[in-house]
């Protein structure tokens, strides 16, 4: 496929969306997500919520406010007011500006968040309060929270479930994402070649989404001999390692479109699979077509470890989570096979407009040889959606 194939492939709405110089959820879409806040802060009886981030560290700001945390935010939220949104650097105002919704009140930080700010914002708090709390507190905090012995309730897990469940806006951009991402493996497929190395590797996924519009997330990479292998799994850092036309790469790409993400796993190579690697892909594509064909509003976790049993039947096991809810942080469900385990869940059942990666990455038990398979999916009320259109299973070149 050429550069470009999914972006142009997408449906009007979703082109409008990425057409547009800095796209913005509807004030809508922004009123429910505050309403969410708002029965959390209800139901646990909190005096307000306080929202802290640094550069990479999440996206509650930009879910709450539509600002895209650079250097340092901060939130305070009390049910019934306008949101403050603090913003640690003056120069970045003008387009916090043009990203925040009618529900935000934009303040400068001052580059005194934690001396000024956070003081002020706790100022007429006592003993007797109680803050819900989204984000790692500096120590700083913290110290100022005991002095006022300030009860502090960490509300990341009703935040989680907030994001868990995607809205119709939300599922739109996340199409955009998986398109982007598609776009990155594509054009890596298209210009692999022996003697590249796992930083050129990455250079051209890149290349492919960068175009777009699209941001990187994840572009991991692993390279090993097919017939004498020594690595089972990707890596989260690339390497000056060169490929050869004897090599498995193994890929886990994700592409996000204002941090909202698309999701492929795949292995590629310049060759047949031998028979190790071919009864690997067998089995990890069997289990994530199974898995995909049952789920829907209602599937329950049993039913998933009946079905990924096959992995351990065939005396392999797997290394990464089978599956993991996606798009505002790696979400619930995470959930393993039953040998091995990852979070517990009581009666969970996975629900509309959940968006999950399935990945089945089936490896050897001695950790030598392993398979990249999956993608992110859309649950809706009677099955699973793809969310993406690039070629699944084994690419050969």
């Amino acid at each position: 496929m050429q550069n470009g194939h999914f972006i142009n492939s997408l449906d009007p709405d979703s082109k409008k969306i990425l057409g547009t110089k800095y796209p913005v959820f509807t004030e809508s879409e922004y009123k429910r997500r505050i309403a969410l806040l708002s029965d959390t802060i209800s139901n646990l009886n909190l005096d307000k919520v306080v929202i802290y981030e640094s550069i990479g560290s999440g996206s509650a700001v930009q879910y709450f406010t539509g600002w895209h945390t650079t250097q340092e935010a901060l939130v305070d939220i009390v049910s019934g007011e306008k949101i403050n949104l603090y913003v640690e650097h003056y120069n970045h105002l003008p387009m916090a500006e043009k990203l925040i919704n009618n529900q935000t009140n934009l303040i400068w930080g001052e580059r005194k968040l934690s001396q000024k700010i956070f003081p002020g914002i706790i100022q007429n708090l006592d003993s007797n309060s109680v803050i819900g709390v989204i984000g790692r507190l500096p120590y700083s905090y913290i110290e100022q929270l005991n002095e006022k012995n300030i009860q502090v309730i960490d509300i990341f897990s009703h935040y989680n479930k907030m994001r868990s469940i995607k809205s119709a806006e939300e599922v739109s951009w996340m199409k955009i994402a998986a398109a982007l991402t598609d776009e990155g493996i594509n054009n890596l497929v298209n210009n692999l070649e022996p003697g590249l190395s796992e930083h050129e590797m990455s250079q051209i996924t890149q290349s492919g989404y960068l175009k777009h519009g699209g941001h990187k997330i994840i572009n991991f990479f692993g390279i090993t001999n097919m017939d004498n292998p020594d690595n089972c799994v990707p890596y989260q850092y690339t390497s000056n390692k060169t490929i050869t036309k004897d090599d498995i790469i193994t890929t886990e790409i994700s592409s996000h479109f204002w941090n909202y993400p698309g999701q492929v796993l795949r292995s590629i190579g310049f060759k047949k699979l031998n028979p190790l690697y071919s009864e690997l892909h067998a089995v990890g594509d069997e289990v994530f077509k199974n898995i995909f064909e049952i789920l829907k509003d209602g599937t329950s976790i049993d039913e998933i470890h009946n079905i990924s049993s096959k992995i351990e039947d065939g005396s392999f096991s797997i290394w990464d989570d089978l599956i993991h809810g996606y798009g505002g942080g790696y979400l619930d469900p995470v959930i393993g096979t039953k040998s091995r385990p990852a979070s517990h869940y009581d009666n969970f059942v996975f629900k509309e407009n959940m968006l999950v990666v399935i990945q089945p990455n089936v490896i050897t038990n001695d950790h030598k040889a392993g398979i990249q398979t999956g993608e992110l999916v859309h649950i809706q009320k009677d099955k699973a959606v793809r969310m993406h259109s690039f070629t699944q299973g084994y690419i050969q070149l």
